[in-house]
């Protein structure tokens, strides 16, 4: 339920400025949210600040003119151009994505020089947004909170994430899966990412990925590849090391060219990570591994996403191989044309 509906007063609205300082799945699960923005405000001119991890999202938002980055803490030449940035361009509007208590946004909400600033409710930490929406519940959906957002500004809705492939990505990703697949080849393409090795509760477990994976070898009409991201390549290749019969293992590739490669493929098996949610955002169907949280806080929605749900709040680890297998064969049945 909406707190405070927003006031933006009468003066129109030419300059919007938007926080989102998190991990780049953070920016992609708000990018229906920026959609609802332009269709509210058509002729506004929004400018995205993010951190420095998600800064290679950017070009590939259609909904944003300009973008500011947050650059690592010992970037100082970075945080001056920044400081200049807000200061030296003041909005109508801004308003922090972040609906958790930031103490970054706020101290950059404060920088900012802007008419009116909107935000969650934050329950803690100084009083610098004029008006605010209900903190989110612990289990409310991130679609849902940026729907109750988009409500309390009057922007139509709805939460299909969204981003665009460039032309020279996806030339780049052609030339890069071009050693890897056969030409015309009629199999179903399977892309596992067993990544997010920094979170030990929410990774389903490697020796899992590679039982599993091993299953999936013994179909002739699957074709399996796998994938890590930034820093994950060695562990990647631990895992595909396991297997009974190797794999292809993509290239490292920017994000841009990554989400290319992704749209080639019939299906990616996930962690659930930034790159899911590049997945879907780029229409590409998905099967991961949850735990309650991520269920009921992360999953994306319809029909193209399967998984498994852990019955543990903050863990995915004790899913079983054999339900794993179970679950994803039938969620390929669903997809495949000719299986």
């Amino acid at each position: 339920m909406i707190r405070v509906r927003v006031d933006l007063g009468r003066a129109p609205i030419a300059r919007i400025t938007c926080l989102c300082i998190g991990r780049v799945g953070d920016v992609i699960v708000a990018t229906p949210f920026l959609r609802a923005l332009r269709r509210r405000f058509p002729k506004a001119r929004i400018r995205l600040l993010v951190g420095w991890r998600s800064v290679q999202v950017l070009p590939l938002i259609p909904f944003i003119d300009d973008w500011a980055v947050l650059e690592k803490p010992h970037r100082v030449d970075g945080h001056l151009s920044l400081a200049w940035s807000l200061l030296s361009q003041p909005c109508d509007l801004l308003i922090d994505l972040n609906s958790s208590f930031s103490k970054t946004s706020m101290l950059i909400a404060r920088a900012t020089r802007a008419r009116a600033r909107v935000a969650f409710d934050k329950v803690r930490g100084p009083s610098v947004f004029d008006q605010v929406v209900a903190a989110p519940a612990i289990t409310e959906h991130m679609y849902d909170r940026y729907a109750r957002l988009a409500a309390a500004l009057g922007a139509p809705y709805d939460p299909e994430l969204e981003l665009r492939t460039l032309p020279a990505d996806s030339a780049q990703a052609d030339g890069l899966l071009s050693s890897f697949m056969v030409q015309g080849e009629r199999s179903f393409k399977v892309l596992i990412h067993p990544g997010n090795f920094d979170r030990f509760s929410f990774r389903w477990p490697e020796e899992k990925f590679a039982a599993l994976t091993d299953r999936l070898l013994d179909d002739p009409t699957l074709r399996v590849y796998y994938m890590g991201g930034p820093g994950e390549r060695e562990k990647v290749m631990a895992i595909v090391r396991a297997l009974k019969r190797p794999v292809p293992v993509l290239p490292t590739a920017s994000l841009g060219v990554a989400g290319a490669m992704l749209q080639k493929m019939d299906l990616f098996v996930c962690n659930i990570t930034g790159t899911t949610h590049l997945a879907v955002a780029l229409k590409a169907p998905t099967f991961g591994f949850y735990a309650g949280y991520t269920q009921a806080v992360w999953r994306p929605r319809g029909a193209r996403h399967g998984g498994t749900v852990c019955p543990e709040w903050e863990s995915c680890r004790e899913t079983t191989v054999d339900e794993a297998y179970s679950k994803l064969k039938s969620h390929i049945g669903r997809l495949s044309p000719w299986i």
